[in-house]
C-alpha cells in the first residue's frame, strides 16, 4: 500500500527487463509502478518517493472522474457480511427497520432512501467500530489518544503521531474479521508510525491473517465505498 496525501493506494510493483526507465501509471484502483528488472528496491522507492506530489494530483483526478453508481440502482447492502435486500416503500415518516435479511426503508415523498441507510449504517458503526477497536487495543496494550469515525472515499482509516485513530464508517458493510483488521492496522501505528517491516510485524501480531484479510477487503472496496 502507498500513502498518497491522506489515502491508502494498493500499488503493483511490474518488473521488465525490456524497460529502461522508472515509470508509474495510476488507474481508478491503484497504482502502478514500471521498472527495469534490475533496479534496487531502494531506488524505486525514491522514486516514488520524489514523485509524491504527482502521484497526489493524478489519484485525485483519477477519483473524481471515477464513476459514481446510481443510487436508484442499488437493490441491496451489507451489513457485517450480510447482504439485506432493500424494500423502499413510502411513508409519511421516515425509518429505518431491519426484517432478518431485508432492510425496509420507510421514505417521504421528499426524502432521500441513500440517505436514511447511510444514517442507519453510520448509527451502528459508532458503536461497533469502537468495540472492534478497543478489543484489539486491550491485546495490545495501547489505546488511541481519540476514536472517530471517517467519511472518507479511498481510505479505510488512518492514526495520527498524536494518537488520533478514525475508522471509515461504511466498514461496517464488512465482515467482523475485516473490521478487526483494518483496527489492527491503524493500532499498530501506534507504535510504528511507518510501513515497514516492524510494522507488518505489529500487525500480524494483532491479527494473524493479515495480508489474506488485506486482499479480501481489497476486492470487496469497490462494492463497499458505493454508499
Amino acid at each position: 500500500m502507498l500513502q498518497i496525501g491522506a489515502a491508502v493506494v494498493p500499488y503493483q510493483l511490474r518488473r521488465s527487463s525490456r524497460r529502461r526507465t522508472l515509470g508509474l501509471t495510476v488507474t481508478p484502483h491503484e497504482v502502478r509502478i514500471h521498472a527495469p528488472s534490475w533496479t534496487p528496491r531502494a531506488e524505486i522507492e525514491t522514486y516514488v518517493v520524489h514523485q509524491h506530489d504527482w502521484l497526489r494530483r493524478a489519484w485525485a483526478r483519477m477519483q473524481a472522474r471515477a464513476p459514481q453508481p446510481e443510487p436508484s440502482a442499488l437493490t441491496d447492502v451489507r451489513y457485517l457480511g450480510r447482504v439485506l435486500a432493500l424494500d423502499i416503500q413510502p411513508a409519511l415518516f421516515s425509518e429505518v427497520r431491519r426484517h432478518g435479511d431485508t432492510l425496509r426503508v420507510y421514505t417521504p415523498h421528499d426524502t432521500d432512501p441513500l440517505s436514511l441507510i447511510r444514517h442507519w449504517l453510520h448509527a451502528r458503526a459508532v458503536r461497533l467500530l469502537a468495540w472492534r477497536l478497543a478489543r484489539i487495543a486491550r491485546r495490545l496494550g495501547r489505546a488511541p489518544s481519540r476514536f472517530a469515525l471517517s467519511n472518507a472515499q479511498t481510505q479505510w482509516g488512518s492514526c495520527t503521531r498524536s494518537g488520533h485513530v478514525r475508522l471509515n464508517w461504511r466498514l461496517v458493510q464488512a465482515p467482523l474479521e475485516l473490521i478487526d483488521y483494518v483496527a489492527a492496522h491503524e493500532l499498530a501505528h501506534l507504535v510504528h508510525l511507518d510501513h515497514s517491516p516492524r510494522f507488518w510485524a505489529q500487525v500480524a501480531a494483532l491479527c494473524p491473517e493479515a495480508l489474506a484479510r488485506r486482499a479480501e477487503l481489497r476486492k470487496m472496496s469497490t462494492t463497499l465505498f458505493q454508499l
